[in-house]
């Protein structure tokens, strides 16, 4: 086979082949990856769920931490949680927040009532007129300043993030009133008045997230009878009392709690990078006639092809098969030619 034969065969079987069904158009892009910022007190840092790694006693077992762990690559997490973090201490913390921050969560609202004294002054005998000024307060905290100082926080982290998706999840209530407890016993009269606080700080919690426009997290109900006094308890009881993890979720509070139902909220970190990706795609630009141009990212709209005879079969060619189809026709067209021209040489 001479030169020119062999050189217009290798063109046309590479094209053919190329052009062969089941030849992908494009590479599927990357996805981005999520620039999330957890935000709270010990309950977000973690405390009860493992080993503290910073000052601020953040564990790994913590639930920002848990959900970053089920897509390491695919996330890059800010640890902005503190224990003892008051709404104001999760206020300052929100200088974390950038506009390129695409998830943010927040548990914080406990430390401003005061829980863990007031508990304390209600376990203690000869203690009943502090524990009584104690309800007194959270009581009133409830009513006045909880409220606004939560829907600060949802705001200013909203500003700096408007279009990233924020979560505040609440707590568990801490106590079964109806299990038997071990060691040492909690008065059913304390078990419901504890109860009562959380329900009544995560109805709060639900308010003001209803009002700023952004989700909340429930985890009472994922609790429910892993309560301290229960069989199995998901929160740190009286054996924490000396290393402060006291009233705390405990690992397992923490990836069965808390993260099955901030998943349920936020999806998984693909589904939050799936989610970016469109938020940030670029709109369809019209065209100079006036008509709707698709973006690079969006699917190209099927090519317009004649209909075949009736007695033809058709092949779904569309799109770059059209293309890709026509170069093969060329290249048969250039070997015939080719084979023509040697004949009338010979």
């Amino acid at each position: 086979m001479s030169g020119v034969l062999r050189a217009a065969a290798a063109v046309t079987v590479a094209v053919l082949a190329t052009a062969g069904p089941g030849a992908p158009a494009h590479a599927a892009a990357a996805l981005p990856t999520v620039d999330y910022v957890s935000l709270g007190d010990s309950y977000a840092a973690g405390v009860g769920a493992g080993t503290p790694v910073d000052s601020c006693r953040n564990t790994e077992g913590a639930y920002p931490r848990r959900w970053t762990a089920t897509d390491a690559k695919q996330v890059r997490l800010t640890t902005a949680t503190c224990s003892g973090g008051k709404t104001a201490d999760v206020l300052a913390a929100a200088a974390a927040v950038t506009a390129e921050t695409d998830l943010v969560s927040i548990t914080a609202g406990a430390n401003d009532l005061g829980v863990t004294g007031a508990f304390a002054a209600c376990m203690t005998p000869g203690r009943e007129t502090d524990c009584a000024a104690a309800q007194a307060a959270i009581e009133a905290a409830l009513r006045t300043t909880l409220p606004a100082a939560v829907g600060t926080v949802l705001t200013t982290v909203k500003e700096r993030a408007p279009e990233a998706k924020v979560v505040l999840t609440g707590y568990p209530k801490p106590f079964s009133e109806t299990g038997t407890c071990t060691g040492t016993d909690i008065p059913v009269a304390i078990r419901a008045l504890g109860n009562r606080v959380m329900s009544g700080l995560n109805a709060v919690l639900a308010a003001q997230a209803k009002l700023a426009g952004v989700a909340y997290v429930d985890v009472e109900s994922a609790f429910a009878g892993h309560e301290i006094c229960s069989a199995a308890p998901w929160v740190v009881g009286f054996e924490g009392q000396a290393d402060g993890t006291i009233l705390h979720p405990n690992p397992t509070g923490h990836t069965e709690g808390y993260l099955p139902p901030f998943t349920k909220a936020v999806g998984t970190p693909q589904d939050v990078a799936q989610w970016i990706a469109e938020r940030d795609a670029p709109p369809a630009t019209p065209s100079p006639s006036g008509s709707v141009t698709p973006s690079a990212s969006a699917s190209p709209a099927p090519s317009a092809v004649a209909a075949p005879p009736r007695d033809t079969p058709s092949l779904p060619i569309t799109g770059p098969d059209v293309v890709l189809t026509v170069l093969a026709g060329v290249a048969l067209i250039a070997v015939g030619g080719a084979v023509y021209l040697l004949a009338r040489r010979a």
